[in-house]
């Protein structure tokens, strides 16, 4: 939403006006009440005096706020050396906090740089973390290098329960880097050394004989286990074994993936099992439905389950291989591109899955370019439209094997992207989406299509290319609205470009603007030459805002801007002109607080005469 030029005044006129009261606030005496106290009481009021401890840390995470955790504990971590203990319950509250947000690459490192002193224990536990850590990064190798090294550890072997973890890391490594003969060999081995042990090896063990092709063997080593991940194990074993009527998996299937009480990743794996079923039975749109729901589930990265991964790929073949069964059935001839469109845009409303499946065939096997990119967009827009309708789309375009960069994803898409990126918000991959897309989607306004590159490129790094969108649009000779630039110039002032932004907001003084916005504008030009230290020139600037209309003016923005004008003066090393207008402000003010600031800032000029009498003007 833009803010009108207006109401961007009133809101800086605000913040300004209150800007020499900003050192002493104007305190009332009431008379003190005391309430009566509460016949139990339930909690003491927390300490705001005190650092949070711990289990507050912990509370802001479980309540959604993970990030400032992180900060308390990045503050406040008591120093080993100090306080082992302490550090280590903190250092653990770290290693979970990282985890429940997948900093996986935070992990590793902190397993790398250790305190000098700490346990071994406490070591081989922090070696453990950095290892699954790379397990979710999809790099079993370096995990193993890990693993060897804290199994073999001739110095602290690792106790029993310890070493049984670390065996089953080993085997999910090989299974990370599909070395599923080193797999079969690990289970092998681990049953010759624990024949009567279950613990979690039943499940993996299930998973290396579904990835090795062995439903039946699945079957077999789950029997028993009460695991919930047990449960869609077995049903995609018995699916795969023809153990149980597709249609049967698929109702057990969706119970669970439907039910929005169960944790996000079960629902997830539960949408793969359906669409697996769906396969069998041969039922496209309910396979296609089943893996737009499973992709949809996870804004995020995605799940790199080895057996229930769902991927954008799986969702293209799909489509593609749906969309040309469809042609078959229609005697399409590919190549004929009028007559897919016909055939999708007849089902655009009745039958959408139909009709995407139809477009995606266009989109990838059209012989012309134009073609193609209409098909995307029409695939692309279609998409939106059902549910998790932008989540799948970003990982169809984005996360998919067929787009290598974003560049590669037509125009078209990325215009839908960049709005869709834009409402999440990720700012850094709109900018990258709007790399190159300097004419305007259709039906919109080039000047706000100008404008929004500019700020998603300044916002997102990229603050030369956002300054490249807003010469453009001065340089085109089109009328802009002062109100919708603004935001923009600010942007630049907020990460320090002043000295781009000066030009923009001297091109603005030639719009028609009233006095008053002309006054607002000199003020907020005052602003980049006070940041760049040119204060002479602030000085005259903030002095031409506040006489602009009237040079006896004291109204509020008369006053912010003579009182920025002082200041400005004070460090030119004009100070009788500064401590005049200190003292023309003091006159015209009646708040006490304000008068007491004033005082304060010409007491301060009397000290900078007195230290440096020679350099006064």
């Amino acid at each position: 939403m833009q803010m009108s030029f207006s109401s961007i005044v009133v809101f800086c006129a605000a913040l300004l006006a209150a800007a020499p009261a900003a050192a002493a606030q104007k305190h009332h005496k009431h008379k003190a009440t005391v309430p009566k106290p509460a016949a139990t009481l339930v909690q003491p009021a927390p300490n705001l005096n005190t650092t949070p401890s711990l289990q507050d840390i912990s509370g802001f995470a479980s309540a959604g706020a993970p990030n400032l955790a992180l900060h308390f504990i990045d503050q406040d971590q008591p120093v080993y050396a100090q306080d082992a203990v302490g550090w280590m319950a903190w250092e653990r509250e770290r290693i979970y906090l990282y985890q429940s947000t997948g900093d996986w690459h935070g992990i590793i490192e902190r397993a790398q740089h250790m305190p000098a002193g700490v346990s071994a224990d406490f070591l081989q536990w922090e070696d453990m973390q950095a290892a699954a850590a790379w397990l979710q990064l999809g790099n079993g190798h370096a995990a193993r290098m890990i693993l060897r090294e804290l199994i073999w550890d001739p110095q602290v072997p690792p106790e029993e329960q310890r070493l049984n973890r670390l065996r089953q890391l080993v085997l999910q490594s090989y299974l990370t880097d599909q070395r599923l003969a080193d797999a079969q060999t690990a289970v092998i081995r681990y049953r010759q050394d624990y024949p009567k042990d279950s613990g979690d090896w039943p499940l993996l063990e299930a998973r290396l004989f579904l990835r090795t092709a062995q439903p039946q063997a699945a079957l077999d080593v789950l029997q028993g286990s009460k695991d919930p991940d047990a449960e869609l194990l077995r049903l995609l074993a018995e699916l795969r074994a023809g153990e149980q009527a597709p249609a049967k998996v698929m109702k057990a299937a969706l119970n669970i993936a439907k039910d929005a009480k169960q944790p996000v990743q079960q629902r997830v794996h539960a949408w793969f099992v359906a669409s697996q079923a769906a396969a069998a039975l041969q039922d496209p749109v309910a396979r296609i439905q089943a893996l737009q729901n499973g992709l949809g589930l996870q804004p995020g990265l995605l799940d790199q389950d080895p057996v229930f991964a769902i991927t954008p790929d799986m969702l293209w073949d799909t489509y593609l291989k749906y969309g040309e069964q469809l042609g078959n059935q229609l005697q399409l001839v590919v190549g004929d591109d009028q007559a897919w469109y016909l055939a999708a845009s007849n089902r655009y409303d009745s039958k959408p899955v139909a009709a995407c499946a139809l477009f995606s065939v266009v989109a990838f096997h059209a012989l012309v370019a134009q073609q193609r990119g209409v098909a995307h967009w029409q695939f692309a827009s279609l998409i939106q439209k059902q549910k998790y309708g932008p989540v799948v789309l970003r990982h169809l375009y984005l996360d998919s094997t067929r787009f290598q960069s974003t560049t590669d994803i037509p125009p078209d898409v990325r215009y839908i992207l960049v709005k869709d990126v834009l409402a999440v918000p990720d700012i850094p991959l709109a900018s990258k989406l709007m790399e190159g897309l300097e004419q305007p989607p259709p039906d919109t306004d080039p000047e706000a299509w100008q404008l929004l590159r500019a700020r998603v490129f300044i916002l997102g790094g990229k603050p030369q290319a956002g300054i490249q969108a807003l010469t453009q649009l001065f340089a085109s000779g089109v009328a802009v609205d002062p109100g919708d630039v603004l935001p923009v110039l600010f942007d630049l002032q907020t990460i320090g470009r002043n000295r781009d932004a000066i030009p923009f907001f001297k091109a603005l003084l030639h719009a028609n603007l009233t006095s008053e916005q002309q006054r607002q504008l000199l003020f907020w030009i005052a602003d980049s030459y006070k940041a760049i230290g040119d204060y002479p020139q602030a000085a005259e600037l903030y002095m031409r805002s506040a006489i602009l209309t009237d040079p006896y003016a004291m109204d509020q923005w008369a006053k912010s801007a003579r009182y920025q004008a002082a200041q400005m003066l004070a460090k030119s090393g004009y100070i009788e002109d500064a401590r005049n207008l200190y003292q023309g402000l003091l006159n015209a003010t009646s708040d006490p607080s304000q008068q007491a600031l004033l005082r304060h800032d010409m007491q301060q000029l009397m000290l900078t005469h007195a230290a440096k009498p020679g350099d006064q003007h």
